[in-house]
């Protein structure tokens, strides 16, 4: 059984709005006791629609903001009272990366590893084996304000990394990243899971969830209301049915009827686009070469197949009450 190394129990967080003589106008609750929990060595996929309260979350982990009530476990013990024994074993990536321009990438892991209290040695020693793994030694010397979205990403990553944290948090990494850069980062984050470090990402693209996380969370109006693992997810998925869309020629309505009788086919869609008959099937995957056997035995033409299967997304929309 894997061990918790972050433990989130019943968090609540209110944000309130005061008028000029501070009275309160409004409230919102992003956090509505929330649980959640994150095994160590998970890369665990933090996923919600805008709103939901992920943002709110990363803030309480790191320490930016304070939950109402509620526990934040990290390895057994409560960061309440405990933030600055807490920042030291956490690492930060956040979506928009602040950095000061005019410094270097070698000056600026200096600035940032004082916060740390380490030493100048050690930030030497820990900063140019960072900037050699992230391909950023060539470019140690330049200036941060001549560097790439992408750059400056793997910067913004050596000095999350610099403390060599127990936790790596990161709010939509590959923001901003081209496919190379999503690429690039992908290698890292999972060689640096394999020796050991935790990662809680927070991320819309979820093709890149579902290929780099090993466990999902799904929150929604503050509350959590999915956790699984990747292999559960994965399970789940191959046990449904698939949709399989066609493009054909002389698909009668009488075809059309005769499929629908069929228990192998759990629906039919059909629509004209000027050109072919688009025809959506809903079905098992197993069951595609007997679907194309049938329609070629009926004297149809079929001029494209394209099967579409199932994903995270689609669990994602489901529990979230997504179109």
């Amino acid at each position: 059984m894997t061990q918790n190394l972050l433990k989130i129990e019943n968090v609540k967080k209110t944000y309130r709005k005061y008028n000029l003589i501070g009275k309160e106008i409004s409230k919102f609750s992003a956090l509505n006791g929330l649980n959640l929990n994150v095994g160590k060595g998970q890369i665990y996929g933090f996923l919600g629609p805008n709103g939901a309260g992920k943002t709110t979350t990363i803030k309480c982990i790191i320490g930016i903001l304070e939950a109402d009530s509620g526990n934040i476990i990290i390895d057994g013990k409560n960061i309440k009272g405990n933030g600055l024994y807490f920042k030291n074993k956490i690492g930060f990536l956040p979506e928009q990366v602040g950095l000061y321009g005019r410094l270097t990438a070698k000056e600026s892991l200096q600035f940032y590893g004082g916060f740390y209290n380490l030493s100048d040695n050690l930030i030497e020693k820990r900063g140019k084996a960072l900037l050699a793994k992230l391909g950023l030694e060539k470019d140690s010397n330049r200036r941060v304000s001549e560097y790439s979205l992408g750059m400056k990403k793997r910067l913004a990553l050596c000095i999350a990394l610099l403390n060599e944290p127990e936790i790596l948090v990161m709010d939509e990494p590959t923001s901003g990243l081209d496919p190379r850069g999503v690429k690039a980062l992908r290698i890292v984050l999972k060689d640096l899971n394999k020796k050991g470090l935790t990662i809680i990402l927070s991320s819309h693209v979820l093709t890149e969830v579902q290929e780099i996380c090993s466990h999902v969370g799904i929150i929604n109006n503050g509350k959590l209301i999915r956790e699984e693992s990747i292999d559960g997810i994965r399970k789940e998925i191959e046990k449904k049915s698939i949709r399989l869309l066609l493009k054909v020629k002389d698909f009668s309505e009488k075809i059309s009827k005769e499929l629908a009788k069929n228990k192998k086919i759990k629906s039919i869609k059909q629509k004209n686009n000027g050109k072919h008959e688009e025809i959506t099937l809903e079905l098992k995957e197993e069951n595609i070469p007997w679907i194309t056997d049938f329609l070629v035995s009926k004297g149809i033409q079929i001029f494209s197949i394209e099967p579409q299967k199932n994903s995270l997304e689609e669990i994602f929309l489901k529990e979230t009450g997504g179109d």
